[in-house]
């Protein structure tokens, strides 16, 4: 009987489900008329990014760093990284940090990590600046004292300016006119 009673109710529902779908399939598109754009395409046109527009990225460039405008915002990646050669290739990656309006002119930044935004938000012109353990080293610019970081990791000798730098962040430098000249460049920009 159980049988009977799902049989009957299958044979109701089943042409019921099937036709619904079909009611719901939208019908072919027609071609659009000799210099008629349709709606859809004009709302797309209307609403490109920064980037089709013209607008050129390179303006917000720094030392060590590569902009690319996207919809509007920034995307921020470090010269010659893994996560810069990824996004060339895969386009926006999963894992990413968006900053809105905190950019050059109000621009919204994006990048994979905090550590690349506030270094690229640091930099000043003839200084190379790294993130540690929330804290902002400063280097001049092809300087030694960045080689060996690089290689080795922090000096002995350092000088440390607590709340001191950019956004109130802590600086580290091997000595204090390295420090006294990149605030002076940082304020100066």
């Amino acid at each position: 009987m159980k049988t009977v009673r799902l049989m009957a109710i299958a044979a109701v529902v089943l042409p019921a489900v099937l036709l619904a779908g079909c009611a719901g399939t939208p019908a072919p598109a027609q071609p659009a008329a000799a210099g008629v754009q349709p709606a859809a395409e004009a709302a797309a046109t209307e609403a490109a990014p920064a980037k089709a527009a013209g607008e050129d990225a390179s303006r917000y460039e720094r030392g060590g760093f590569v902009t690319t405008l996207e919809d509007g915002r920034l995307w921020v990646f470090r010269a010659g990284s893994k996560e810069l050669a990824e996004f060339e290739q895969k386009g926006e990656p999963v894992k990413q940090v968006i900053r809105p309006s905190a950019g050059p002119g109000g621009v919204t930044l994006k990048a994979v990590d905090s550590e690349t935004l506030d270094e690229y938000m640091a930099t000043a012109p003839g200084f190379v600046v790294r993130m540690e353990d929330g804290r902002l080293w400063v280097f001049r610019a092809g300087s030694q004292e960045l080689a060996d970081f690089e290689q080795k990791g922090e000096p002995v000798k350092q000088v440390i300016r607590p709340s001191a730098g950019p956004f109130g962040l802590t600086i580290k430098a091997v000595d204090a006119e390295t420090l006294d000249a990149y605030l002076s460049a940082y304020q100066g920009m």
